[in-house]
């Protein structure tokens, strides 16, 4: 089945810490400031959070590591 433009997904690929590609759509892009933070909560609540070090000094971290530390 053909895509029209509208459903047509843009997303990119990124390379995580082990070396495995994983789409865009499962990630979170995070400032220096949001990703201490977020490292904190997590902690605090006794979730575990690993920031991602992307190309050109991105962090980021997996959308359900993300998602669970507000539950």
């Amino acid at each position: 089945m053909m895509e029209t433009k509208e459903q047509e997904r843009k997303w990119h690929l990124i390379r995580n810490a082990n070396g495995e590609w994983i789409s865009d759509e499962n990630t979170v892009f995070l400032t220096q400031t949001e990703a201490r933070s977020l490292q904190i909560k997590a902690r605090l609540g006794g979730k575990k959070l690993k920031i991602q070090h992307g190309y050109e000094g991105t962090l980021w971290c997996y959308k359900h590591e993300f998602n669970k530390i507000f539950i």
